[in-house]
């Protein structure tokens, strides 16, 4: 079976990331507000992320499910798949911040929470030493989970248990009187992005009775809904319709051209462009008022990004990859 599309999705992912934060160095007023507009709701193509990744761990759990120790190697996995690239992430900006902003959120505490991962339930550690890094968190925390998770949807009446677990999440949010804005621990946490993953799920079981009509259907009307919500302010409910209509989206990538080798490509290393990527929208390139310089400043950082991410999947996903390969082997 072909499951291409998943990098595409991914690809995609990272390309309204990077476009967001980039946009980001234009301060220009005028007509350049409406594309920011656009640009901003790049900041989704994490939720976009998150619908990729609860798809494929789905898919691998059915895959491996016979497998012995299976549970052990399931973290074993994850593990040496995110922490090498992160790690590295923590030195390197912590040095961008000693030479060009100020390293005074590398504190023991926030450095060992990241490294532990467990930064997500730490606000001045979550987002501060690794930019971008409360998705490896919530990601993380997420493998956490997802072996009982896992079980709990797939044993019994899933859209019933979906809608328990959403539920459980808003309520929390309700009885513990959080208001969720925009970019803050709460938007970051867990708790407000549990409804992705538990969508992704869902999406898997039911993917073979979703159409390619129902794909651009759901796309169309949630993007919509969420606009809404963002318009509004409701931030709580903003991943969960965005992820429901990601979910359109990867039937759309599934069924049609919009599957391209380039996204594909992309997609590999989406994850080390992830990391890598603010180097140079946060660091490296200049605020600029005039919007002639938003295209180049997006080439160069992408294209930077790109040959930098091609070199540590060869040299550090890889290799580290493998390691974890020959662990769960020799657990067998």
């Amino acid at each position: 079976m072909k499951f291409s599309f998943i990098n595409s999705a991914r690809g995609i992912a990272i390309l309204m990331v990077v476009t967001l934060h980039v946009s980001q160095l234009i301060t220009m007023e005028g007509y350049w507000k409406l594309l920011k507009f656009f640009c901003n709701y790049g900041q989704l193509g994490v939720q976009f992320f998150f619908i990729a990744s609860a798809y494929t761990l789905c898919l691998s759990a059915d895959h491996r499910k016979s497998e012995s120790h299976a549970l052990r190697n399931f973290y074993i996995r994850r593990y040496f798949r995110i922490f090498p690239v992160y790690y590295l992430g923590i030195i390197v900006y912590y040095l961008m911040n000693l030479l060009y902003q100020s390293a005074g959120a590398y504190t023991f505490k926030n450095v060992f929470a990241n490294f532990l991962f467990i930064h997500g339930f730490i606000p001045s550690a979550n987002n501060k030493i690794v930019p971008g890094g409360w998705s490896i968190a919530t990601e993380m925390l997420f493998y956490l989970i997802f072996p009982v998770l896992h079980w709990f949807l797939f044993s019994g009446k899933i859209i019933f248990r979906a809608s328990l677990i959403v539920c459980a999440c808003f309520l929390g949010l309700y009885l513990l009187q959080i208001k969720v804005d925009n970019n803050t621990f709460w938007y970051y946490n867990i708790i407000t992005q549990l409804p992705v993953f538990v969508v992704g799920m869902v999406y898997y079981k039911y993917v073979g009775q979703i159409s390619l009509r129902i794909g651009f259907a759901l796309f169309a009307l949630f993007t919509l809904v969420t606009l809404f919500f963002w318009q509004f302010r409701w931030f709580e409910f903003v991943p969960l319709s965005s992820g429901i209509s990601f979910c359109g989206l990867l039937k759309i990538l599934e069924k049609t051209s919009l599957d391209h080798p380039f996204f594909q490509k992309i997609g590999k290393v989406s994850y080390s462009i992830y990391v890598v990527h603010f180097i140079f929208a946060f660091f490296l390139l200049p605020e600029n008022q005039s919007i002639v310089w938003f295209l180049p400043f997006l080439v160069v950082t992408f294209a930077l990004s790109y040959f930098i991410s091609v070199l540590l999947e060869k040299y550090i996903e890889k290799p580290f990859i493998k390691i974890g390969s020959k662990l769960t082997s020799a657990s067998n």
